[in-house]
């Protein structure tokens, strides 16, 4: 009998009504499910992929304790809504705040915050219902700009500062205008600082409380300027364009994250949306892709829409798992998956760990192909990598309220990364 796609999601429901894949727990972690999550401790580093249902929110803890926020949503796509979680009693920015208090060593302090690029999703933006600062800049109370109102920063990055005129001007639109607002306001008020984030630089996201640790950041890409490989080098994709970009997800900020053997990825939006002069996409992930070489875990980019995760990119970074922030009906994509999970793009096991897809996507996915290796436990997805960067593990956690309940954990697995990365270069 032709099962349907309900069937599948059937097939996949937990007591509980959460949607649980075939990929499960493993045994290692199966004691921690249920419990509270058990936090950081010094010499692991923490990946977290906080969801809000209203765009991407990544914080991580490095092994020393450094800690760095990428991103805050806060955006309602009127035609592809999910719910917000854990509720819509608060609007995300102070939820991310209240998810950073309870897993940040140093409680309101933290070290490092960027903007990846200028999208409501990543920044927030003024909109209905959210509160202006009055009198401190003006700006709107939205995204990162909200979750400053509980967290400090220490240093800021963006793509455009320090003039958002060169290399690639920064096309008017609210959530540039309002983070800049912002912004001077932080390093004017609130002690913030503002620094250029430059593609190559392998110092300047570092350990700040001690450096004790194999572990250090790759700064790859911004503005459509790629890393090549090579020193401190870089190539400029967009040099040779007559027009300024249009599109801001390809301009996004990128980077590398090594500790010890382990090799992790993230890159904002990266995608394949501004098109050449002969109308084929400028190359700009697939060069990020080949910059970064093979690594353990991938952030994917786009939040795992059609047009990114391109079988260049993946063929280039063969990760063994792939954390995907999700805040839309329709992502991630099924063709994104696909290149994703493809023998044909390289050889070995790997997972995909979406944040929380609405009830409809998750039907899709389960038709896949790939379905036996897609966890759909739904929640904050967190990784830790511990053993000085030689092992590590995937968490899903509760996402409708805020106990930090253990629902899966997948691992451990031995990192490869840094040996393929070298073999690669050899």
């Amino acid at each position: 009998m032709k099962r349907t796609r309900r069937d599948f999601l059937k097939r996949f429901l937990g007591a509980s009504g959460a949607l649980c894949a075939p990929l499960r727990c493993h045994a290692a972690g199966a004691s921690e499910v249920g419990k509270v999550y058990d936090g950081w401790r010094e010499g692991e580093f923490d990946v977290h992929l906080i969801h809000t249902g209203r765009g991407e929110a990544i914080f991580h803890v490095f092994p020393d304790g450094t800690s760095m926020l990428i991103d805050a949503g806060d955006w309602k796509s009127k035609e592809k809504a999910i719910p917000p979680h854990p509720d819509g009693s608060r609007r995300p920015g102070e939820w991310v705040a209240r998810y950073i208090r309870r897993v940040n060593p140093l409680g309101t302090d933290v070290d490092y915050m960027m903007l990846s690029h200028y999208h409501p999703d990543h920044g927030g933006r003024p909109q209905e219902g959210v509160e202006t600062a009055a009198g401190r800049g003006d700006y709107a109370i939205s995204g990162l700009a909200q979750v400053a109102e509980f967290i400090h920063f220490g240093a800021a990055f963006d793509r455009g500062y320090p003039d958002y005129e060169t290399p690639v001007p920064v096309v008017e639109n609210p959530t540039a205008d309002n983070f800049r607002r912002f912004a001077a306001w932080a390093v004017k008020e609130n002690g913030m600082t503002m620094e250029k984030f430059e593609p190559g630089r392998l110092d300047q996201i570092r350990l700040r409380k001690k450096d004790a640790y194999d572990f250090h950041v790759r700064n790859l890409s911004a503005n459509g300027i790629v890393w090549t490989g090579v020193g401190s080098d870089t190539h400029d994709f967009l040099a040779d364009c007559a027009e300024p970009a249009a599109k801001e997800n390809p301009l996004s900020l990128s980077m590398t994250i090594q500790y010890g053997p382990f090799r992790y990825y993230t890159g904002g939006d990266l995608d394949t949306s501004i098109p050449g002069a002969d109308g084929a996409p400028v190359p700009i992930e697939a060069a990020v892709g080949r910059a970064a070489g093979p690594v353990d875990v991938v952030k994917v980019n786009h939040h795992g829409n059609l047009n990114a995760s391109t079988g260049e990119f993946v063929r280039s970074v063969q990760a063994r798992a792939y954390l995907c922030t999700v805040w839309t009906t329709n992502q991630p994509s099924n063709d994104s998956i696909g290149r994703v999970m493809s023998p044909d793009n390289y050889a070995g096991p790997r997972d995909y760990f979406p944040t929380l897809p609405c009830e409809r996507r998750a039907e899709g996915l389960l038709e896949g192909a790939w379905r036996e290796h897609l966890a759909l436990d739904g929640g904050h997805v967190v990784l830790k990598v511990f053993d000085g960067g030689a092992r590590y593990k995937v968490y899903y956690l509760a996402a409708d309220d805020e106990s930090m309940r253990v629902m899966a954990v997948y691992g451990p697995f031995d990192s490869t990364g840094t040996a393929r990365f070298d073999a690669r270069r050899i």
